[in-house]
């Protein structure tokens, strides 16, 4: 990808994601929103986190990477095991790091 467009991408994804904040913060403060608008809304922060963590994940040096020979995927997993099996943030967070750095101690 060339640097323009980069630079043209990322200014449209910013542009849009202001547009989306403002919209929340100044024009629907006062209102109720829609039922599937607040449905939509619900599922910004879980969709982000999954973004992040995908591309920390499967982009190594550009390039899209399936690998299971690190410890991060074998890490992600148990932290999805746990998010599944306790719904709790904290714990999927701490179980998640916690394998992450058992896992780097035992790849060394």
């Amino acid at each position: 990808m060339s640097t323009p467009t980069l630079l043209a991408l990322l200014a449209a994804v910013g542009a849009l994601t202001y547009l989306y904040r403002y919209l929340m913060i100044g024009v629907f403060a006062s209102h109720r929103l829609p039922p599937w608008l607040h449905a939509l809304c619900r599922h910004i922060a879980p969709a982000s986190f999954a973004a992040l963590t995908a591309s920390a994940l499967f982009v190594a040096g550009g390039e899209v990477t399936i690998a299971l020979d690190g410890p991060r995927p074998w890490a992600a997993l148990v932290a999805a095991a746990v998010a599944w099996r306790s719904r709790s943030v904290f714990a999927t967070i701490g179980a998640g790091m916690a394998t992450l750095y058992l896992l780097k101690i035992l790849f060394r």
